[in-house]
C-alpha cells in the first residue's frame, strides 16, 4: 500500500520498442514496488535517439505516477548516465530541443536523479522489453503532441533561411563523418568508447547531439559539415570582433569540433584586426642598481615656459643637474655635458633617447673622446629611458611651483629618498646646508651604508615589479622570427622583420621607407600570405647596420620554429580547444 510519509523512488528504462517504469517506497531497509507501468513506443518515438527514449521514459513515468509524486521530493533512477546532467545540472538552453521539453515538463516535480547499473534496474528493464500493447491514452497523446509542437517551434526559429537549411541537410549526408554521427545518434552510441578516430571528436559531446528533421544539432546549435565551415567562420568574424565576441556568436547557433580554437586562430591571423590590435604590456624589468654613484646616468631634453633644458640624472643617487639650452643644437648639449662632467666626473654609461642632439656624428665623437658608452632607447619608446623621463616629471613640478628655482633644486637634492639618504648624501657623502636650520654636527661628511642602501633598493624594486605586473596584467610577447610580417603601430604601415637588434626587445624592420628600429611593443605579428621571407636577404641588409646599445627589457623566450607536421588524423580537443594528450602507460 502507498504511504504518503515514506520515501519514494521512480525507476524507468527504455528499449528500442517500449517503455517501462516502477514506483517504489522504502520500508525499513527495503524498497518495495507500489505501482508498475509499461507501454509500446509509437513508430515516431522508435526513431528517437536512445538518449531521448531514456528521457521520455523518465518523463512518462513521472507523468503516470504524478498523483503519488506531486508535492513531495523523490528519487529518479536511470541506467543512462548522461541523463544525470541533462535532467539535472545542465542549463536549460544548452539541451537538445526534445530533451529540453522533457526537462520543462519535469519542472513541476521535486526530484534528485541518480545512476544505477543496468543489471540493478531489472524491474524497469523487464517492463520495457515486454511492453503492454494498447492504444494511446489521452495523456500519452498529450505528451507526444506537446513535445512535437515544441520541437517544431525550435526548428522554425533557427537563425537560417530555408535554402541554407536544405543545403545543410544535403552536405550533412555527403559528409562521411557527420553522416556516421547522425547514424550513431539514431541507433545509439557504443557504451565504452569508439575506435573511429574522426568520431572521437564527437564522443565527448554525444549526450547533446541529436537529429531533428534531417539536421544534426548539438543542443539548439547546428552542426556544420567540413565543406561549409570556412564560410561560417568568415560570417562569425564579420565586424572584426574579438575572440570572445566571436565565440559568443557561435554559441548561439553553430558548432563543430575545434570551433573555439579555429576562431582563435582566425582572429589572431586577421590582417585587419592586427592593424588595430594593441600588444599586452610586458612584465616590468627594473634597472639594475649601479655599484657606484655617477657610474650610470640618464639624459633628456624638456621644454618649460618656452625654454628648453638639458637634464642629467644619476641612476644611483637620483641627483639631478639641469642646464638651459640656447639654442638646442648638438654642440650646445655637448658643451653643457662637458661642464657637468667637469663637476662630477665622467660617467661610464649615458642613456638617452634618439633625439637629433644625441644621434648625430658629433655626439658619437664626443662619447668616444670622453670614454663613456652611449646607450639609446628604441625610437618612440620613452620607457627605455625611464629614469630620465621620471626625473623630468619631478623637475617640471618643482620649477612650475617655485618662485626661486635654485632653492627648489636645493630642496630636492637635500630631501631623503625611500632608502633614508638624500641624493646629495648618496653622491657626495654629505648633507647640504639649506634654509632649514640644522645642527652643525649633521653637516660633517659621512659615507652612507652601501649594503643597507642596496638592500632597500632591491626590496623597493621587487615591490614595484609586483605591483606593476599585477595592475597591468602583463604577459610576455612572443619572439619575432626573421622574415616575419609585422604591422608597425606608430607608423601605421606594414613591414618585415630583418632580425634582432643588438639590444634586447628591439628589432630591425624593413618598412616602406627603409630600415627602422622598433621596440617589440610597436610590432604586431601578422600572418604572411606568401610565407616568410628568406633569411639570405635579411642577412644582406643586416650587415650595414651599426651596433647600438639599449637598457630596455630582454626579449621574450623564443618560440619553437621547427613545428612538426600535424598527424593525418584530427587532434582530439576539449570544449575550450585544448588538445587532449593521452597518458603514457607502462607497457607490460
Amino acid at each position: 500500500m502507498y504511504d504518503a510519509n515514506r520515501e519514494c523512488k521512480v525507476s524507468a528504462d527504455a528499449s528500442s520498442y517500449g517503455l517501462g517504469g516502477v514506483l517504489l517506497q522504502k520500508w525499513d531497509e527495503e524498497w518495495r514496488p507500489i505501482a508498475y507501468m509499461s507501454r509500446s513506443l509509437t513508430p515516431t518515438e522508435q526513431r528517437y535517439a536512445q538518449i531521448e527514449k531514456e528521457a521520455l521514459g523518465l518523463t512518462w513515468a513521472c507523468e503516470r505516477f504524478r498523483n503519488f509524486l506531486i508535492g513531495k521530493h523523490f528519487q529518479l533512477e536511470t541506467d543512462h548516465k548522461p541523463l544525470l546532467s541533462l535532467l539535472g545540472s545542465q542549463p536549460l538552453d544548452a539541451l537538445p530541443p526534445r530533451i529540453q521539453r522533457f526537462r520543462m515538463r519535469l519542472m513541476r516535480y521535486s526530484y534528485s536523479i541518480s545512476h544505477v547499473s543496468g543489471k540493478c534496474l531489472w524491474t524497469a528493464d523487464t517492463l520495457s522489453r515486454a511492453p503492454v500493447t494498447r492504444g494511446e491514452t489521452p495523456a500519452d497523446k498529450e505528451v507526444f503532441e506537446d513535445t512535437n509542437i515544441y520541437v517544431d517551434m525550435i526548428m522554425e526559429s533557427l537563425p537560417a533561411s530555408t535554402a541554407y537549411l536544405e543545403e545543410l541537410r544535403d552536405q550533412l549526408q555527403r559528409d562521411s563523418v557527420c553522416a556516421r554521427v547522425m547514424q550513431l545518434c539514431a541507433e545509439g552510441w557504443p557504451a565504452h568508447g569508439i575506435n573511429e578516430p574522426a568520431l572521437k571528436l564527437y564522443w565527448t559531446e554525444r549526450t547533446l547531439l541529436t537529429v531533428q528533421d534531417g539536421l544534426l544539432l548539438k543542443g539548439q546549435r547546428l552542426v556544420i559539415p567540413a565543406t561549409m565551415r570556412n564560410d561560417v567562420l568568415n560570417k562569425l568574424h564579420e565586424g572584426h570582433q574579438g575572440v570572445v565576441k566571436c565565440r559568443e556568436r557561435a554559441r548561439q547557433s553553430v558548432w563543430w569540433p575545434g570551433l573555439s580554437q579555429q576562431l582563435n586562430e582566425l582572429v589572431l591571423n586577421c590582417r585587419a584586426c592586427c592593424q588595430e590590435r594593441q600588444n599586452h604590456r610586458e612584465p616590468l624589468i627594473p634597472t639594475q642598481y649601479p655599484g657606484q654613484p655617477w657610474q650610470k646616468c640618464g639624459a633628456d631634453l624638456f621644454t618649460l615656459k618656452n625654454n628648453t633644458y638639458l637634464l642629467v640624472v644619476d641612476y644611483a643617487s637620483r641627483y639631478v643637474e639641469i642646464a638651459l639650452l640656447t639654442p638646442t643644437r648638438s654642440n650646445n648639449v655637448i658643451l653643457h655635458l662637458k661642464s657637468i662632467f667637469a663637476r662630477h666626473g665622467i660617467c661610464e654609461t649615458l642613456v638617452t633617447d634618439n633625439g637629433p642632439q644625441f644621434s648625430g656624428a658629433a655626439f658619437a665623437e664626443f662619447a668616444e673622446s670622453y670614454g663613456f658608452r652611449h646607450v639609446t632607447s628604441s625610437p618612440r619608446y620613452p620607457q627605455g629611458n625611464a629614469e630620465a623621463e621620471r626625473a623630468v616629471q619631478t623637475v617640471k613640478g618643482l620649477l612650475k611651483k617655485a618662485d626661486d628655482p635654485y632653492l627648489a633644486l636645493l630642496a630636492y637634492r637635500a630631501t631623503p629618498l625611500q632608502n633614508g639618504y638624500s641624493p646629495a648624501q648618496l653622491l657626495m657623502g654629505r648633507r647640504l646646508r639649506t634654509t632649514v636650520p640644522i645642527l652643525p654636527a649633521l653637516l660633517v661628511p659621512a659615507l652612507p651604508n652601501r649594503d643597507a642602501v642596496l638592500l632597500k633598493e632591491r626590496e623597493r624594486k621587487m615591490k614595484d615589479v609586483q605591483r606593476y605586473n599585477l595592475r597591468h596584467r602583463t604577459q610576455n610577447l612572443d619572439r619575432l622570427a626573421p622574415g616575419q610580417d609585422v604591422w608597425v603601430t606608430d607608423q601605421r604601415s606594414p613591414g618585415a622583420v630583418i632580425g634582432d637588434h643588438s639590444t634586447p626587445c628591439s628589432y630591425l624592420v624593413e618598412g616602406p621607407h627603409g630600415i627602422i628600429r622598433r621596440n617589440r611593443r610597436h610590432l604586431i605579428a601578422m600572418q604572411s600570405p606568401d610565407g616568410n621571407r628568406g633569411d639570405g636577404a635579411a642577412e644582406h641588409i643586416l650587415r650595414g647596420v651599426p651596433e647600438q646599445h639599449s637598457t630596455e627589457c630582454p626579449a621574450a623566450a623564443p618560440s619553437q620554429q621547427n613545428v612538426p607536421e600535424p598527424p593525418s588524423t584530427p587532434t582530439l580537443r576539449t570544449r575550450s580547444g585544448r588538445a587532449v594528450v593521452k597518458p603514457a602507460r607502462l607497457d607490460l
